[in-house]
């Protein structure tokens, strides 16, 4: 199958609707790798929703495809609770409308 790539301005605005929804309906996961390493460097669950819920957040980067996590993955830089400069790698799951955390820093 092959895959186009998105630009990140298409990707956005049905991105921030996706997560949006993900976020109201619980629709949301963290990998064990998010899961687990996020204690260590200071990152709760709260910034991370903090963060995906601010309407500042912007696209680092185009999104790329993932075959790991058969979705595309989108980083996306925001802030955390305390202001600090975060970035979530998050895999999108358009179908489901879910959203899962792959990791942050």
């Amino acid at each position: 199958m092959r895959r186009y790539k998105q630009s990140a301005a298409r990707a956005g605005n049905a991105l921030r609707e996706l997560i949006r929804v993900a976020l109201e309906k619980g629709y949301y996961t963290e990998s064990l790798h998010s899961a687990n390493d996020h204690p260590e460097r200071n990152i709760s669950p709260d910034d991370i929703i903090h963060g995906l819920e601010r309407s500042d957040w912007e696209l680092a980067k185009d999104p790329n495809w993932d075959d790991e996590h058969a979705g595309y993955e989108y980083l996306i830089r925001t802030v955390d609770i305390e202001g600090e400069e975060l970035t979530i790698k998050l895999a999108i799951y358009p179908a489901e409308k879910r959203i899962k955390v792959i990791t942050a820093w």
